[in-house]
């Protein structure tokens, strides 16, 4: 019998929120989802959680019948995150363009009541709930904000309630996402500050915005730069332990630091090759060394590289690719009309080169339909499956069993397991 704390994930998904509660030590029992390749995915990478809801969605389902053999007050944890187009910018723009329908009246605005309906039933000791920070500037019919009324829901079924904007770059992921958690808890001892259990903050100067290099990293390796030292200093630039006041924060981690070991899509220039199946170089950084994920008996060149495929570009993109230096992006009206691939009144970028020395601009499930807001800082081309996952902190033993495409909203669409880790930690060590 395991004494670790249990917990079951709801709206799972690929299983980001899962693989980060396991890694903070929970023992995720159930998952819940309805989506054909969630499933899938989840299942390869979770082989003993068990999965309820394969068919159907879970507002038809009651939680006897979705999690099975888990009596009221058995569980410690219940989390999720429902899905949330009605509350994103993007989400209701879309929504408002099919026929003038309004968010409110899409049937997924309510999905958080689907999630409080397993509290109530089950009622766990915390709960943790994700979502978009657009439910702030949300309202409900009598425009009462969302964030209120959802609260109000919450402690009606006997639960204090935090609730929390979170920076997922401050956590060691490196990318900037900003996410709302609403921990609940039934007992009434002092609610949770996830600031204090931040690791990561903004760099102080151009020396902390370079690749923090691996230990161990041979310095005089020949390459087209002097030392390996031009690429980064030697500290350890990543700490995925947490704990409350973790003392002096590290910089962020930062594209280079997440992606640039991973091997080149074009090198010849042309229209890139579909995928490289192997690493080329070892780990340069400590998240690269993280992130690989190999075991000790495991040398880097014998390891496979799973979803590093790349979707095919015309030459207009790669052309436009080419000449935008790092970091930059135009905005729609910087460029002829006839080349901005977005609609003004949904997106404000057009396209946008992912800086090397900053955490990447928050991945989205609209990778799946393009990637010309996530080019590649060095290369024509927009990013792989592996690099969003790698960019979300999903490790290179996570595997996508499906689409190049549905791996792309997949991976948009999770938590990103060290966030959520940072919060089940937070939440164990507090709360539990």
């Amino acid at each position: 019998m395991s004494d670790r704390p249990t917990a079951i994930d709801l709206f799972c998904g690929a299983g980001g929120l899962s693989r980060g509660l396991e890694q903070a030590g929970f023992n995720v029992l159930w998952a819940v989802d309805s989506d054909t390749d969630a499933i899938e995915t989840y299942r390869q990478n979770h082989p003993d959680t068990k999965y309820g809801a394969e068919i159907g969605d879970l507002s038809e389902l009651e939680p006897e019948t979705a999690v099975k053999n888990i009596e009221p007050d058995d569980l410690d944890l219940i989390a999720g995150g429902p899905p949330c187009p009605t509350f994103s910018k993007i989400g209701r723009s879309k929504i408002k363009s099919l026929d003038g329908q309004s968010p409110e009246s899409d049937d997924r605005h309510h999905l958080y009541e689907d999630f409080l309906r397993f509290v109530e039933h089950l009622t766990p000791r915390t709960f943790l709930m994700e979502n978009v920070t657009g439910m702030l500037s949300s309202t409900g019919a009598n425009g009462e904000p969302i964030v209120n009324i959802i609260r109000k829901q919450m402690e009606a079924l006997d639960y204090s309630v935090t609730v929390q904007k979170v920076d997922a770059a401050n956590f060691g992921v490196p990318q900037h996402r900003t996410r709302l958690f609403f921990i609940g808890q039934r007992d009434k001892s002092d609610r949770i500050d996830l600031e204090e259990w931040e690791t990561h903050r903004e760099p102080r100067n151009e020396t902390e915005r370079q690749m923090k290099q691996r230990d161990g990293t041979e310095k005089s390796a020949e390459s087209s730069q002097t030392t390996m030292t031009e690429f980064g200093v030697d500290v350890t630039g990543f700490n995925h332990e947490f704990q409350k006041h973790p003392g002096d924060k590290l910089p962020f981690v930062t594209v280079a630091d997440a992606i640039l070991d991973l091997p080149p899509l074009s090198p010849g220039g042309g229209m890139p090759p579909k995928e490289a199946t192997e690493y080329t170089v070892p780990a340069l950084s400590e998240y690269q060394e993280w992130a690989r994920d190999l075991s000790e008996e495991t040398e880097w060149e014998d390891a496979t590289l799973s979803n590093h495929s790349s979707r095919g570009h015309n030459h207009k993109d790669l052309t436009l690719y080419k000449i935008l230096g790092e970091g930059v992006g135009w905005n729609i009206g910087d460029i002829a009309s006839h080349l901005d691939p977005y609609r003004a009144d949904i997106f404000p970028d057009s396209y946008k080169k992912q800086n090397p020395k900053k955490p990447a601009s928050t991945i989205v499930a609209h990778l799946q339909k393009d990637g010309h807001m996530f080019i590649h800082p060095r290369e024509a081309r927009s990013l792989s499956v592996r690099e969003a996952a790698r960019l979300q902190s999903f490790r290179d033993s996570f595997k996508l069993p499906t689409s190049r495409t549905s791996g792309f909203r997949l991976v948009g669409n999770a938590v990103p397991p060290l966030l959520a880790q940072a919060a089940g930690k937070a939440i164990r060590s507090e709360l539990l």
